[in-house]
């Protein structure tokens, strides 16, 4: 599980939850906002497709992820609604968008205040992932150039495309021994060691998010475009799965989240979905680790939650069973990962809940009661409609992602900024803007170093 939490490490350090307290007795308190009929307004304005043109290299906006020249998944589409799948399978994300700061790099840090875990992030100027102290010196450099992957076995992947797709890598996790797993949006999941060594890849269209069980399994969120009755009837859609492979990338199972939501008792959620186009948009993926099993079954090892953001959902997919187990809906809209929290809250990142601003949450599950929040407040600029993250540190704070402007920060309970990060990285044709940071995380107490210092350390 991924180090949402940071805090002393136990078993497979790199992919360590946080203690998992949500809901805890939800299912018999009833208190959680569950499915309802009906449709926002705001959801009928954005029922038109959004199909995301790649980006005109002349805007400043290389490295736009997506997958182009994808073979139809079925031969009865007609020629518009094959140009259609095209479209679909090249949503992505800018590489960068907003004008570059006057300061880059770390531009706060506030001693005995700021966390002092080392910091791993991915951003969009380039397919590689960074190793580095609260100081901005980086300790390791994983890279690895798409046409890699491609030239491993040209028959199985995607070529990119001429404006930079899979330019950059959406997520990447720090395995103990120094490798990573790391995402090419919608190309492709790699494992390298931590020489940036390509160990195996897996052309499966996966996207956003990558979590680990006990068992050395890996879970994936991937996607197709086709066709679904329920969402888009003669419109292509884009279908959502939570992919299961073994350690070596081989697939070993899959739970589509259509069916997982039609088999439960949330199906009415499915009547709020866009009609065509990315009508889930999954985007996060995190393993439970049965440590609140006792408090409620929603809670037992190997029950995922995820965020569905089109339908300004999370929820929890049993995937023994394939369906949907739990689901809850809030004051957030377009929300990102959202994760479990010792005090038995959920922390997640809002992207426009705030009169189309972007905010902070920690919530109460049993009375939807905001109990603490980050940008509502004076001085609290935030804006990220893309992206976003958020963890919870061992010290109390909060470290926030503010991705599209290139930006992580740590912010103490009372609002008080302890450290700050601006990407020091750049994109655009002509380097004028900051690159988005798409991730990034402290490392926990106790993590695995003892392979640093071995392979590629880049300067700063």
């Amino acid at each position: 599980m991924r180090p949402r939490t940071a805090g002393r490490a136990t078993g497979r350090m790199a992919w360590r939850a946080p203690s998992l307290v949500l809901l805890a007795a939800l299912a018999v308190a009833g208190a959680a906002v569950l499915a309802r009929p009906g449709t926002h307004p705001r959801r009928l304005a954005g029922q038109v497709i959004r199909k995301l043109a790649p980006a005109d290299p002349a805007a400043g906006l290389p490295g736009q992820w997506g997958v182009a020249d994808m073979a139809p998944p079925s031969t009865d589409l007609t020629p518009e609604q094959k140009r259609e799948v095209d479209q679909l399978l090249s949503l992505g994300y800018a590489a960068g968008a907003r004008p570059r700061p006057a300061q880059t790099g770390v531009t706060v840090n506030v001693a005995g205040v700021a966390d002092d875990h080392l910091l791993f992030y991915v951003s969009g100027h380039a397919p590689e992932a960074l190793l580095m102290t609260r100081d901005g010196d980086v300790r390791h450099r994983w890279h690895l150039d798409y046409r890699e992957v491609l030239a491993s076995d040209p028959a199985a992947f995607l070529p990119p495309q001429k404006n930079g797709a899979a330019g950059c890598w959406r997520r990447a996790r720090l395995l103990p021994d120094g490798g990573i797993l790391a995402i090419y949006e919608g190309h492709a999941l790699v494992r390298l060691d931590r020489d940036s060594r390509l160990l195996w890849a897996y052309p499966g269209h996966c996207h956003h998010d990558i979590d680990m069980d006990d068992e050395g399994h890996i879970w994936v969120l991937t996607r197709e475009a086709g066709l679904s009755p329920r969402l888009g009837g003669s419109e292509p859609v884009l279908l959502d799965y939570f992919s299961m492979l073994d350690g070596d990338g081989r697939p070993v199972r899959r739970v589509s989240l259509l069916a997982a939501l039609e088999s439960s008792e949330f199906a009415g959620l499915l009547d709020c979905a866009p009609r065509g186009g990315d009508v889930f948009h999954t985007n996060t993926l995190e393993v439970l680790d049965g440590s609140l099993e006792h408090l409620s079954p929603l809670f037992r090892k190997g029950n995922i939650l995820t965020s569905i953001r089109e339908m300004d959902t999370i929820a929890i997919l049993d995937p023994r069973t394939g369906r949907i187990v739990w689901a809850l809906t809030g004051a957030w809209s377009r929300q990102h990962q959202p994760t479990l929290l010792p005090n038995g809250r959920i922390l997640l990142f809002d992207n426009l809940g705030a009169r189309g601003h972007s905010r902070v949450l920690e919530v109460d599950p049993f009375t939807q009661q905001v109990a603490w929040s980050y940008g509502d407040g004076p001085q609290q600029a935030l804006n990220s409609r893309t992206c976003g993250t958020e963890q919870r540190l061992a010290n109390g704070n909060t470290l926030v992602v503010e991705s599209d402007n290139g930006r992580a920060f740590e912010v103490t309970p009372e609002g008080l900024i302890a450290g700050e990060f601006r990407n020091p990285r750049r994109a655009g044709a002509h380097q004028e803007l900051i690159a988005a940071v798409l991730d990034l995380v402290a490392l926990p107490d106790g993590f695995p170093l003892d392979w640093l210092g071995h392979g590629q350390v880049a300067q700063r």
